[in-house]
């Protein structure tokens, strides 16, 4: 990975130093702006939401407001008496206080059938830790962990139910137990090859260069893709470098490429590289967030957090009465925001379908 010295201080530059903050802590963390779902609408949030929280570790006890460790248990406490009749008491443990977090959190919360207590990461290891062993010796037994410092923060928890979200590379870190269970930070890849191809038909062969650990998503995405005639190459790499390398040393014939939020292997540098050089091999490329699409990107797909609210709540209401998580270990995540770049697409002379207009991104 290039270090911050490394990075032009341009304007444009600065704004994907942006989009990479965000994806770095989504890992994640996430990059998910909640603007247009693909095949449900939703409001229009700029991307500069994003930028404006970055995660600074100095975030306090219900998102907005620190309190002192001590003032958890009282909090609990409070909030069982408030429980009705077939509600749940929830946990939610946010790592910061990204914007991309909150609105997950605020969409958990929101649902009527859980009673929900939010608490933030403040980043200071001595808070954290005593936040940490009052959540454990808490009455309440589901926990959702919002981001990689949340769960790893909770690991140790063994007399809880834990469901984690907005974590990419959960493999790295041996998240997955039988009382530690997510859902996935990542787009559904049947839906995302199923608009690609409806934008693009003569679309048959793309590339993906992307981190290792994800051997069971990049097998479902190949299987989605062949489901549509495409065929996907797939590129594991351990850095930037060779993120940059593989892809601009790809077959001649691939078509696109799909680029997936991974910190692991993306820089500032890497990406704007990859992005310019695939452009000009004529190559559509599929981005994670809006703001790479004035970049080159065709379209950009990011998961619904709506979408995964509405997974964590499920996995909770399985689960309930359970002595672990049930179901898989990462539960998918089947609808994702899409945008698309009108002038990108005139430039493939592609002819965007009506049921896919309503997705330009510029509307």
């Amino acid at each position: 990975m290039v270090s911050s010295k490394d990075i032009i201080g341009t304007k444009s530059d600065l704004s994907l130093k942006a989009i990479l903050m965000v994806c770095m802590v989504m890992l994640f963390a996430g990059c998910t702006p909640d603007t247009k779902k693909s095949g449900i609408e939703s409001d229009k949030t700029a991307i500069s939401d994003e930028r404006s929280a970055p995660d600074s570790g100095k975030s306090g006890l219900n998102v907005n407001k620190a309190k002192k460790p001590r003032l958890i248990r009282r909090e609990l406490a409070n909030k069982k008496t408030e429980k009705k009749a077939k509600q749940q008491n929830v946990l939610i443990l946010l790592s910061s206080s990204v914007k991309s977090y909150q609105r997950l959190a605020q969409k958990i919360a929101s649902d009527p059938g859980v009673v929900a207590v939010e608490i933030t990461l403040s980043g200071d290891p001595a808070q954290d830790n005593a936040v940490v062993r009052d959540i454990q010796s808490s009455d309440t037994v589901q926990i959702v962990a919002i981001g990689l410092k949340a769960a790893q923060s909770v690991k140790s928890i063994t007399n809880k139910q834990i469901v984690f979200a907005q974590v990419v590379n959960y493999r790295d870190y041996g998240l997955v137990g039988g009382n530690f269970k997510g859902v996935s930070a990542l787009p559904s890849p049947e839906k995302l090859f199923k608009d690609w191809k409806a934008l693009s038909p003569g679309l048959s062969k793309v590339a993906v260069v992307v981190g290792k650990n994800l051997h069971s998503y990049l097998r479902r995405a190949q299987k989605a893709a062949e489901l549509e005639g495409i065929e996907l190459i797939i590129e594991q790499v351990a850095s930037d470098k060779e993120f940059v390398y593989r892809s601009k040393n790809m077959q001649r014939n691939i078509q696109g490429q799909w680029i997936l939020p991974d910190n692991r292997v993306l820089s500032v540098k890497a990406l704007k590289e990859v992005m310019a050089y695939g452009s000009r091999r004529g190559r559509q490329i599929v981005v994670f967030s809006p703001g790479l699409l004035s970049y080159g990107g065709l379209f950009y797909v990011s998961p619904d957090i709506a979408a995964i609210a509405e997974a964590v709540l499920l996995r909770l209401r399985q689960s309930a009465g359970k002595a672990d998580v049930q179901g898989d270990g990462v539960l998918p995540v089947m609808s994702h925001i899409l945008g698309i770049n009108q002038n990108i697409a005139r430039q493939f002379n592609l002819i965007i379908p009506a049921a896919y207009r309503k997705y330009i991104n510029d509307r």
